[in-house]
């Protein structure tokens, strides 16, 4: 059967007929996909519909296309990038029998342990970091992006933790690499940016900005270092991120930062104000950036606001309340956050929203007055009713002693409580919604 676009049969061969570009070129296309030889053993490159994607290395060490899109392929005939023109044609059986034939024998390679082959996609290859990536939203990310092929700079404060999660993505096939980093320190962040750079060969394709702490108490109870640090991170810590990723993603012209935010981000969380400060700051942030990246239509930066994730950020962070810190339900799995992101990395949209808590929080942040009142009311009403805790900074200055993990364990809570009060804060924001919706029409 001949693909109608590409003009091959499959279980064909072709090869570049234009003997003045075939250097480049010195394999054949097989079934959609590139090959260097006729053993089969080095597929360097694929299609995706007529899309040449071209993942090879000059004699440098430098991508033979930078972008990695090679040109098109239609009637047997690839554009290239540049506009050059080649013909293929179709390999005769017999010559690749008499090419094998005068191949000396060779014994056969030793066996190597068995290791799952990345998976083939736009994100093969791609060089990410991803700050924050030994627990929680972080951790999640790196396994999304390890199972697409993706080649990952992992970092964060906790080596221990740090390495465990590069045994994870390791195991799926894809090269990955640990950087202990504190975003809070500038001199760590530009160290980052540089060996994820020479990791990816001079390219940094997507940066993840995703490390993140909080602290929860009454704004003067809270010490002024913790608010500085919650600040330093969430805030400052991004800022670093993107200062050290955009030069990179200019000198290639394309590039994808990505920043973790919150419904936190549309609605204060009174309790936590320097966070809710970060998470107002960083869309001022990120909206300034897209402004000064227009001329750059190929670099973008997509924001991400949660719901409320089950990790365990509740659990590790700074509490300076005395009571016990519950996360308010509906609570949603961090694997949708980390399938967000990568929706992010392949086709780049400037604001998603994971949850539907989020969305309705997002439409309520502009439709009713007050609403940080209403949240003020309830968290003095839930802390109340929480049982005694000590004091703690939890994570905010060095990384926590408890198991590390995707997961906080949240949602295999029986105690029903946050959920209801937070169904009940919802429909109180949905009836004011259609309420203030509805006096509009009139």
């Amino acid at each position: 059967m001949i693909d109608q676009a590409t003009g091959m049969k499959l279980g064909e061969r072709y090869s570049v007929e234009n003997v003045e570009r075939a250097h480049q070129f010195p394999g054949f296309f097989l079934d959609g996909k590139y090959y260097l030889g006729p053993e089969l053993l080095t597929a360097v490159g694929w299609l995706e519909g007529t899309k040449f994607i071209y993942d090879s290395l000059d004699a440098e060490g430098e991508p033979v296309f930078p972008d990695r899109v090679a040109g098109t392929l239609e009637g047997l005939k690839l554009v290239l990038i540049d506009g050059t023109a080649l013909e293929l044609s179709r390999i005769e059986a017999s010559s690749i029998l008499a090419s094998a034939a005068d191949e000396p024998e060779q014994d056969p390679p030793p066996a190597e342990p068995s290791r799952p082959a990345p998976t083939k996609g736009p994100l093969r290859g791609k060089v990410v970091v991803i700050t924050g990536a030994s627990s929680g939203i972080g951790r999640a990310a790196a396994h999304a992006f390890a199972c697409k092929g993706a080649r990952l700079v992992l970092a964060a404060r906790d080596e221990e933790a740090l390495f465990d999660v590069l045994d994870e993505c390791t195991d799926c096939g894809t090269d990955a690499v640990a950087i202990t980093t504190d975003v809070t320190r500038s001199d760590e962040v530009q160290a980052l940016a540089e060996q994820a750079a020479e990791f990816g060969q001079g390219r940094i394709d997507i940066w993840v900005n995703n490390a993140g702490v909080g602290a929860v108490g009454s704004f003067e109870d809270t010490p002024l270092e913790a608010h500085e640090q919650v600040i330093q991170t969430d805030l400052v810590g991004y800022l670093r991120g993107a200062h050290v990723a955009l030069p990179y993603f200019k000198a290639q012209r394309s590039g994808t930062l990505i920043n973790t935010l919150s419904l936190g981000s549309w609605i204060a969380q009174p309790y936590a104000a320097a966070y809710s400060a970060s998470k107002f700051g960083l869309r001022g942030l990120t909206d300034a950036l897209r402004g000064e990246l227009t001329e750059f239509p190929d670099i973008h930066v997509c924001d991400i606001y949660p719901a409320v994730m089950d990790t365990p950020g509740f659990r590790d962070g700074g509490n300076y309340t005395g009571h016990i810190l519950t996360p308010p339900g509906p609570i949603y799995d961090p694997e949708l956050v980390a399938k967000a992101m990568v929706a992010c990395a392949i086709s780049p949209r400037a604001h998603t929203t994971v949850g539907a808590a989020a969305r309705v929080a997002h439409l309520a942040s502009f439709l009713v007055p007050g609403l940080p009142l209403l949240s003020g009311w309830l968290t003095r009403w839930g802390l109340s009713r929480s049982p005694s805790a000590a004091i703690s900074s939890g994570n905010l200055f060095e990384p926590p002693s408890s198991r590390r993990s995707v997961d906080g364990g949240w949602r295999n809570r029986k105690d029903n409580k946050p959920l209801l009060v937070s169904a009940a804060v919802l429909g109180i924001i949905a009836g004011l919604v259609i309420s203030r919706t509805s006096r509009k029409r009139r």
